[in-house]
This record gives structure tokens, sequence and C-alpha cells, in this order.
């Protein structure tokens, strides 16, 4: 399916629905307008408030939980192996996604007034805004590599046990170097680009004028998106096979974490023919169908969401060690209790024993 769409974009006059940036023929004038025709100010501004309701608290504990491992990969040996180093990168790169999702893309979308304002400021396509454009998509593709290394990581772990430990431990930084450069590829022409502002409907939309005419955005994601989506579907099935194979000889830990990767990156499978799906509709089509391409978009800022924001919750739920070590249960002796202090000396050795009442509370580090 994913290669029929990528053949209909190469060989037809194709346009999927993010991209609007690249069309150079002239819009409608009725439709390039900053009111809304099915929908009221109110009720997106709280289609807004409602998504930001849930990525918030999400965000937080998704930094909550790598702040953690940072903290704590020096002194405890389970956040030293490269899979928390992997998971450190692709945490941070999806909370830059979401922040500068939910910082302008979305606003732009729902909240009504940013687009009259945008509108009225930049008229003109502007250099201003290349710098969020093109920060934007790096991490969006940063965001691919960090994932499949992520995969990649599990699959040697269970395939490849002896080769796994060796390589990881002498290379992890420099994968995760390449998989920061590699996104520069394929953005470089959007930091040259002039950005402009488009409206429809009361909906807006960033976009770029295409200073390099034979370079595409979209194809590039369309490439990199099939070759992660391969990758990841291939090496998660025979991850997956493996771990319930080798179940017993593999650590509880390194079994859990493996399962966790596999949900997660599942989820990224899944985002991806959503992605596919959605691509068959035609940019034309959701002009002359404003509704239904509207709802086309809700759906996939929720797929979106899913993909960015799942990780941390699917690792927590799957992984109980992790889970202890986060939200660590420490001892601690009640205030009003009284301590039995009992000590004894044996020729040149003073033994001191303490004895208090045993409690436990739950400590947030």
């Amino acid at each position: 399916m994913l290669l029929f769409i990528i053949y209909y974009f190469v060989m037809g006059h194709y346009y999927p629905p993010d991209n609007l940036e690249e069309m150079e023929e002239e819009i409608d004038p009725s439709i390039r307008t900053c009111t809304y025709q099915f929908h009221t100010v109110s009720t997106q501004i709280i289609m807004y408030i409602l998504q930001l309701g849930y990525a918030l608290p999400i965000s937080i504990l998704y930094l909550f939980v790598i702040l953690k491992i940072l903290k704590a990969h020096k002194t405890e040996h389970m956040f030293s192996d490269a899979f928390f180093k992997i998971y450190v990168l692709d945490g941070i790169v999806s909370l830059i996604v979401v922040v500068l999702d939910y910082g302008l893309t979305r606003p732009l979308i729902y909240v009504n007034p940013l687009c009259h304002v945008f509108w009225a400021w930049f008229p003109q396509p502007t250099y201003i805004l290349t710098p969020y454009l093109a920060g934007f998509n790096y991490f969006q593709f940063a965001k691919i590599f960090s994932i499949s290394l992520l995969s990649a990581n599990r699959f040697t772990c269970v395939a490849y046990p002896i080769w796994h430990k060796i390589f990881w431990k002498k290379h992890t930084n420099h994968v995760i170097i390449v998989s920061m450069i590699c996104p520069v590829f394929f953005t470089w022409h959007l930091a040259i680009s002039p950005t402009r502002f488009d409206p429809y409907v009361g909906e807006g939309i960033l976009g770029y004028v295409k200073v390099v005419p034979f370079v595409r955005t979209t194809f590039f994601k369309l490439i990199v998106s099939l070759a992660a989506f391969l990758f990841i579907l291939l090496t998660n099935i025979k991850t997956y096979r493996l771990t319930k194979k080798f179940k017993n000889k593999l650590r509880t830990l390194e079994r859990s974490l493996t399962l966790s990767t596999v949900v997660i990156s599942a989820v990224f499978v899944v985002y991806i023919i959503i992605q596919a799906i959605l691509l068959i509709f035609s940019t034309s089509f959701l002009i002359e169908n404003l509704a239904f391409g509207s709802t086309l978009k809700k759906i996939e800022f929720c797929c979106n969401d899913f993909y960015l924001m799942s990780s941390p919750i699917v690792l927590l739920i799957m992984n109980k060690r992790l889970r202890s070590s986060v939200f660590r249960v420490s001892p601690e002796a009640p205030q009003n209790s009284e301590n039995t202090r009992v000590s004894s000396r044996v020729g040149d050795t003073v033994k001191i024993v303490v004895k208090s009442p045993s409690a436990k509370t739950l400590t947030m580090w």
C-alpha cells in the first residue's frame, strides 16, 4: 500500500493533506480566509484546551522519567544500559516536537484570533518563521530515527546478545550522533526557504516557498517513513518471536524492556499506516470537502499524540523494576515514634544498635 502511494506521488499530480505548503497553484480565494465556515471560535478553542489537557500532564510525566534516568544512570546499574541513552534521546526529541506542535502549529489551527494576527503580520513569505518550520520538520525526522534505534537495540539484544553488549557499549554515542545528523539531509532546503502563512477557512497553516525546485519535503518523509516502517515491522516481529522463544533465558529487565519497545514501535507502525491512508485523499478533494478534511486532520493529531507521548506510559506499565525505581519506596521513621538505642562495649569495639518501628513513604525522585 505504501509503495502504491509513493508510486502515485512520484508519477502523478498528487498532493497529500499535509502538503499544502508545496502547492504552487493559486488556491480559491473564497477559502483563503480566517473566517470559519463549519466551526465556531469557542468550540475550536475548547478542542485545543482538551488536547492540551492530556498532553501537558503526560509531557510532565515524560520529562520526569527522563530526568530520573539522567540522574540515576551513573549510580544505578540498570540505567547505564545503552537502551536508556537512546530512550532519553527519543524522549527529548518527542518532547521538543510536542512543545513546537502545541506551541504554534495547533494554536494557529484552533485559536482563530491567531489566524487574524499572523495573516496581518505575514501576508507575504518571510524568513522570520523559517527557523520554526525547519526545526519542527528536523525533529519530526529525528523522531523517526530515534525510534528506529530503539528497535535496533532491542533486536540485537535478543538476536545477538554477545555482539550486542560489545557493539552498543562501544558505539552508542556514535550512533546517536549519526541519527541526529541524518535529519539535516532531509530538511536543509527548509532552512534556506522563506516561510509563508496560509489561512484556510479559519485555520492557519505554515508552508514554504520552494527555493530548490526538485526537493520535496513530503517525498523525503515518505521515503524515510517507509524505510523505518519496514525496518521496525520486521525487527519487531523477529524480536517478539525470539523473546517468546528465550523468555526463560532473558533477564526480567531485558524481557520487559524488549516487550515495551515492541509496543512503542508498534504504535509507530500504526501511525504510519494511518498516515498512508490519509494520503489517499488529494489536496483538491480536501479543499472541496473542508469538513471531511478537518475531521481527518483531527484524527491525524490524535494518532500523532499517541505516537509521541505513549512511550513513558507503556514503559512504566510494563516494567515493574523501572516503576519502583521512579516512584521509589524508601524507609522512614515516624516523627512521633521513640527510638530505642542500645550500646555495648566489648574490648575496644563499641557496638550500637538502633531500633525503630518500620515505616514506608512514597518518595517522588
